[in-house]
């Protein structure tokens, strides 16, 4: 950490040393018709050419606004705010002799009642391209409401899901999901099930972030997607409710309410939804097995599976403001989750003729409990007004779950005749992760054009999870030996990171360090088999970006990510899918190691990235021969697993593309497409793996926006086939539409809607080793037509929502 700090220390001398240059600055006052000073209002600055956004800013409770670090040229400010009708200024010109400008004093006029009306159901795009990053407006989208935070996930711009439901962004798995600001330390079957148990109502938005800052946690080799969860924002007591119904092959249901009240003393806030939706999958799967090449026998498999879901989502937090620099506030987000899996299995088993053999059929059930909360305290203090600032934060959090399960097999001959005795396993699962985590962020301008940010985290993070099986196939119940297990898992993470930022007339600077040491240790009681393991890794950062011309910049930044196991993926018990299929984690698997290259063009509105990355033991899911993995366990040659691998590495070519279009004053269309190339090494069991293929994801939205408060949207996507470790997927595609309509004096918003219409996107692949090949394909529940209903009660006057970081959240948040 010594050699750390004075490298940190050598590398800011070093940057302060760099050549200043002048930069533009506009101020002035914010007021009412009044002259009371208007708060919160939002503030933008537009080139005069052709009006594209250059930067935003909010008033302060004085009404005061100032946007610093303007490159010198023509601009105009416009002012909006709710029940305020928009303002626009004159020209501004910045000159290198006139580079601070201080206007008169603006002052808003108030609408009309219609106005206000119109203002209310105003919407920003659904899509937008940020300098850093792509934020999905989910409120704004009419396709997304009444679904869920999955299902909102799967249509963003270059995220795909798969059939075990990993997520993966621009074709490259290693993402870190965030909620709030916050990484949630579930994986795998319990993020999926919390995701697709949180209402889209419950979201403000979804930013995409590919290449994040030294100032994120180094985790996320694929970037980061954090979900924000909407916070009211107006003075006084108000709020939204929101209902709806949803129908595909089973119904959907959910309703919430958002509300908050405040005044210059306190904000109280908070939120609650509810959900019920009956989700289900209809795998069916292709087996062949090979000796030698030749082949040996298969299964043929139709797995149908159907999950009731119950979910209760709450938020309540208050944010004090003890005086004009200090605020204090506190935050607890719980969700309860309820999951009845019914799920039947038909195998036919096929000899090596492959003609069939024998039969057998499988019916499991499980009911599974998830109790999830995260409290955070933290403290913001603005210690001059410069902009130096130290804000910190401690949370801790508690995630529980319990399912008990029953796993019945019956065995035929083809006339129908018992084969062999039933098959009973019944479990009794639990597991319980806790985590504490501290953080101090401190931020100093150095000037005008630069900057300082530097910070401190630690964590501390402890999972048990208990797992009792039983063999009640005589009646009496017998402990499983080979799958009942006890695991321990520790880990404690230290972490500082310093950023610095300059900027200059032509070109802006951002040079990043971070370094993070990680100690764990784990424990499985079955047999006593331990692992320890304690590394340090830094974790260097650059962004460059370059003004070529007017409405032209160039974009370059690197930076080295790592991504640990998920605490599901080390866990070592082995679960029953079926007699032919188990599922598991591995202990000793190792985190991956990522060095990550961008570079974009910005012309106008349309904006080309460049990617490309190089993986070091890349993290896969593989679906194998159960010989293959555990070669000294006995077992059947039709038997399966699913478990987390390290491939040797993999490396990543991508290219991006967006292109917003505006066709006209009422239709508003954006273009998303991602192509690219992913290049797999590595080896399980007898298979060697060296070799990847292009692919390609195209995404088009149209928002329509019609007279007397009504609006459409029409969006379509197609995916090609594409490659992930040693399975390649096949193409599919969708189309969903909308419409909406606004209704109680624009305080209602009547939403219908169908996704994927003619129900295509449904994904298969095949999966191909030396002695297995496995051809899948999955029917789900994609194509579901969605009303809901959303009310706004309360003041419309909004004033200024508080900027702050959790103990993992970016501070501040600009388009530039």
């Amino acid at each position: 950490m010594k050699k750390l700090l004075i490298l940190c220390v050598a590398l800011v001398h070093c940057l302060l040393s760099l050549a200043q240059s002048s930069k533009g600055t506009i101020s002035f006052t914010i007021k009412d018709q009044r002259g009371h000073a208007l708060e919160n209002m939002t503030v933008e600055v537009l080139k005069k050419s052709d009006s594209t956004l250059m930067k935003t800013a909010f008033s302060g409770k004085d009404g005061y606004a100032e946007i610093n670090n303007l490159n010198l040229g023509t601009y105009m400010i416009r002012v909006t705010g709710i029940g305020y009708t928009h303002f626009y200024s004159n020209t501004i010109e910045l000159t290198s002799a006139n580079a601070s400008i201080q206007l008169p004093a603006i002052l808003m006029t108030n609408q009309t009642a219609e106005m206000s009306a119109v203002t209310v159901t105003a919407k920003k795009p659904f899509i937008q391209k940020l300098s850093d990053r792509i934020v999905v407006n989910v409120e704004s989208s009419i396709i997304g409401a009444g679904s869920s935070a999955m299902d909102v996930l799967e249509r963003s711009p270059g995220v795909n899901i798969d059939q075990n439901d990993v997520i993966s962004l621009r074709g490259r798995s290693g993402l870190i999901i965030m909620i709030d600001g916050k990484p949630t330390p579930m994986t795998g079957a319990d993020l999926a099930n919390y995701l697709r148990g949180l209402p889209s109502g419950a979201i403000d938005r979804i930013d995409i972030i590919t290449n994040p800052s030294a100032k994120y946690d180094a985790a996320g080799n694929a970037g980061i997607i954090d979900i924000r969860l909407k916070k009211d924002q107006r003075k006084g007591m108000n709020g939204t409710l929101t209902a709806g119904y949803g129908q595909g092959v089973y119904p959907k249901a959910n309703g919430g309410v958002v509300f908050n009240y405040r005044d210059k003393a306190v904000n109280v806030f908070g939120n609650y939804n509810y959900a019920y939706r009956i989700v289900f999958n209809n795998l069916l799967l292709d087996r062949r097995f090979f000796n030698n090449g030749a082949y040996v026998g298969g299964d043929l498999k139709d797995n149908y599976g159907k999950t009731p879901i119950n979910t209760h989502t709450a938020r309540a937090g208050a944010d004090f403001f003890l005086s004009k620099k200090t605020i204090l506030g506190f935050v607890v987000n719980a969700n309860f989750n309820q999951y009845s899996r019914d799920n039947r299995n038909s195998s036919i088993v096929l000899n090596s003729q492959a003609q069939k053999e024998s039969t057998f059929n499988a019916n499991a059930t499980n009911d599974d409990n998830a109790r999830n909360f995260v409290a955070n305290i933290n403290l913001k203090h603005s210690i001059d007004t410069t902009g130096q600032e130290i804000s910190a934060d401690l949370d801790y959090g508690s995630y529980n779950s319990n399912s008990l399960s029953l796993n019945s097999t019956s065995y035929s001959k083809l006339d129908g005749t018992p084969l062999q005795p039933n098959y009973i396993l019944q479990g009794d699962q639990s597991g319980q992760l806790d985590f504490k985590i501290g953080k101090i962020d401190y931020v100093r301008p150095l000037n005008k054009t630069a900057r300082i940010e530097a910070g401190m985290k630690t964590s501390f993070v402890s999972s048990d999870n208990d797992a009792k099986f039983f063999d009640v196939s005589s009646g009496s119940p017998v402990n499983d030996v080979n799958k009942t297990n006890h695991f321990l898992y520790k880990e404690n993470n230290n972490a500082g990171y310093v950023n610095f930022s300059k900027t200059f007339k032509k070109f802006d600077l951002q040079l990043g360090l971070r370094g993070e040491h990680t100690n764990l240790k784990t424990q499985q009681l079955s047999g006593n088999i331990k692992f320890d393991s304690s590394y340090f890794q830094l974790f260097p950062s650059a962004f460059f970006n370059y003004k070529l011309k007017e409405n032209q910049v160039l974009g370059i930044s690197v930076s080295r990510r790592i991504d640990r196991p998920g605490y599901s993926q080390l866990n070592p018990f082995l679960f029953l899918i079926d007699v032919t299929t188990y599922a598991t984690g591995r202990p000793g698997l190792l985190p991956q190691l990522t060095w990550s290259y961008e570079m974009s063009y910005t012309l106008k509105n349309l904006s080309f990235t460049a990617n490309y990355s190089h993986t070091k033991n890349h993290q896969d899911i593989a679906i194998a021969r159960f010989k293959d993995v555990f070669p000294s366990v006995p077992s059947d040659d039709n038997v399966t697993v699913q478990i987390p691998i390290n491939l040797s590495s993999s490396d990543y070519y991508g290219l991006n593309i967006s292109a917003p279009v505006r066709i006209n004053a009422w239709w508003n269309m954006v273009n998303d497409g991602n192509f690219y190339y992913n290049q797999f090494n590595g080896q399980l069991g007898v298979t060697r793996l060296n070799r990847g293929r292009p692919a390609a994801s195209i995404r088009n939205n149209n928002m329509f926006t019609f007279k007397k408060g009504w609006s459409a949207e029409l969006s379509g996507t197609w995916n090609s086939a594409g490659q992930s470790g040693f399975m390649v997927f096949d193409p599919r595609w969708n189309l969903s539409a909308g419409v909406q309509k606004t209704i109680l004096k624009g305080k209602g918003t009547l939403r219908a809607n169908v996704s994927d219409i003619f129900w295509t996107d449904l994904p298969q692949a095949v999966i191909t080793y030396d002695n297995y090949i496995e051809k899948w394909k999955a029917y789900r529940e994609t194509r579901v037509a969605n009303l809901t209903f959303s009310y706004r009660f309360g003041n419309n006057k909004v004033q200024a929502a508080r900027r702050r970081a959790t103990a993992s959240e970016e501070e501040r948040r600009r388009a530039n």
